[in-house]
């Protein structure tokens, strides 16, 4: 959640021009916004919010310089501004916002895409779970993304245990072709 996805521009690379993709993980959309450079629609897949996490009792501790206090009410006022800002921003663009978890827009989600790319929740049963449910959704010849193999050791454990083959580029990404 902090800092810039640089690694996201090697990403972009692989995307084929023209195409529907899923971003799991938006935040700020500054990666929605590279990804734009090259895919004709793109759905942003992100809860902005605070459930998500209270499974982790550090969660609020680590970001409360974000908010400034640990008031779980305080950051999901902050969450709702970085949505309303995100609504602003993509406005008139190709895009469809989903203000849902990944397993909610999984569970409803009923169209072929040509890519998902996953940087949502990154423990390993949050990104298993959003690695194993993009299979539903993209298309033969397809791909999965995802961002934070070498920094975040449950993601990669995820990404291991998914068991399908996968190349590695840039900074910390992953494909994995469909």
């Amino acid at each position: 959640m902090l800092g810039k996805n640089k690694g996201s521009l090697d990403t972009v690379e692989r995307i084929p021009r023209g195409s529907v993709g899923v971003e799991i993980g938006v935040w700020r959309g500054d990666t929605s916004a590279r990804f734009l450079e090259r895919c004709g629609f793109l759905h942003m897949v992100d809860p902005w919010a605070v459930e998500p996490y209270q499974d982790d009792p550090d969660y609020l501790k680590k970001y409360s310089k974000l908010t400034g206090s640990l008031d779980p009410a305080d950051f999901q006022k902050y969450y709702d501004n970085i949505y309303r800002d995100v609504c602003g921003r993509f406005k008139d663009r190709p895009v469809k916002i989903h203000r849902c978890t990944s397993d909610h827009f999984f569970d409803t989600f009923t169209d072929k895409v040509d890519w998902v790319y996953i940087d949502g929740l990154h423990t390993f049963d949050g990104c298993l779970s959003d690695l194993q449910n993009s299979l539903k959704i993209v298309k033969e010849g397809g791909w999965i993304f995802g961002d934070d193999y070498g920094n975040k050791p449950e993601v990669k454990r995820a990404v291991d245990t998914f068991g399908m083959g996968f190349e590695l580029f840039g900074l910390n990404q992953y494909g994995i072709p469909v």
